[in-house]
């Protein structure tokens, strides 16, 4: 690596250190502000305000990140530009992609860093931050992994919904089971108590009703061996994560139990493409930062603020806004979700074009 692209990746990895930092300071604290009477009135301690802090410093990193890397980019090549070191560096024939190499690999990088950050950790640390807000702090049941009332589509498309179930024994009690064929219920199984042996369940004390055309057929047991249920005791206990929180393995499996439940799967789908367009965000805001900064007007401090919150603003907002119109079914998926970054590279590709090359 040439002593040029060290000496640029040393100052933008300072300055995008310097602004990870200190937008977690602010937004923890301004968070803090707004939520210091709930914490004080629900005599929260100070290990619940630390891992509740600590859990929303992942959603934090991820909503940050990318303007972090715009400002860190204006900032970087900003300051080479004040100084004359790009000038020179264009006189000794090096070309302005050629000089900010490094900064477009580094962007791709985070890019793919974004994408697992958003598949493996910011969901389950949206859980446990929620778990910790609304069970610890607040004193409210869980309703995150909920023992009662819990009802689920299992893998073979069967609706079941518990009364209760205990977690450490994997027994059910009042356990329902309907079996669809499109819009019609063909079978429905009503238990007092469903077991797990490992393998299979085991259901006591029901009844199996059978639905032929207008003809039902009755069947009470008191033990009754089900092997073609393919729903596990884990699928009773796991976390019920609210759809803006689901990664994109989530939300596909969300979109099959939706399909076979009947019902319209749109904003997941939407959702999974947005989970796909948004860590490229990354890349485009450097890319579209590296010809601002490098134009003949000199970037500032005051200027390159104005320029982040500019282009950052204007970059939430189109794909929001997009994401809303994907989700009431205006767009679809991919046009709803994929918009917002299309227009700002072609936005980024005129600039580049006429910028100092």
């Amino acid at each position: 690596m040439r002593i040029i692209h060290q000496h640029l990746l040393k100052n933008f990895l300072r300055n995008l250190l310097h602004t990870m930092v200190g937008a977690l300071i602010l937004f923890t604290m301004m968070d803090i502000l707004d939520h210091m009477n709930s914490l004080m009135d629900n005599e929260a301690t100070l290990s619940m305000i630390i891992r509740y802090y600590a859990y929303k410093a992942a959603w934090i990193i991820d909503t940050v990140l990318p303007i972090a890397m715009l400002m860190s980019t204006l900032f970087t090549l900003g300051g080479m530009a004040r100084y004359l070191e790009l000038t020179a560096l264009f006189s000794s024939g090096w070309s302005l992609m050629g000089v900010t190499r490094p900064l477009v690999v580094l962007a791709v990088l985070t890019s793919v860093f974004s994408l697992g950050w958003r598949e493996y950790v910011l969901p389950e640390a949206n859980i446990n931050r929620n778990r910790v807000w609304e069970v610890e702090i607040h004193k409210n049941p869980d309703r995150i992994r909920p023992t009662q009332h819990i009802s689920l589509t299992g893998p073979e498309g069967r609706l079941y919904h518990a009364r209760k179930f205990d977690p450490n024994t994997g027994i059910i009690t009042g356990l329902k089971i309907l079996t669809r064929q499109g819009s019609q219920i063909t079978e429905r199984i009503d238990a007092a108590i469903a077991e797990w042996d490992g393998t299979h369940w085991t259901l006591k004390k029901g009844t199996r009703r059978i639905f032929q055309g207008d003809e039902e057929i009755i069947t009470v047991f008191d033990q009754l061996t089900a092997r073609d249920l393919k729903v596990s005791p884990k699928s009773f206990y796991r976390d019920r994560i609210r759809q803006e929180d689901m990664n994109i393995r989530q939300l596909k499996e969300h979109v099959i139990l939706t399909r076979l439940s009947g019902g319209d799967p749109t904003t997941s789908l939407v959702d999974i493409q947005f989970n796909m367009a948004f860590p490229l965000v990354n890349l485009i805001v450097v890319l579209m930062g590296i010809v601002l900064a490098s134009g003949p007007r000199k970037t500032t401090v005051a200027s390159g603020f104005g320029l982040t919150l500019l282009v950052s603003f204007g970059f939430y907002l189109f794909m929001n806004f997009g994401r809303a119109l994907g989700h009431n079914g205006t767009l679809s998926p991919i046009v709803s979700a994929w918009t917002g970054n299309v227009v700002f590279l072609i936005i980024f590709l005129i600039m580049f074009l006429r910028a100092r090359r």
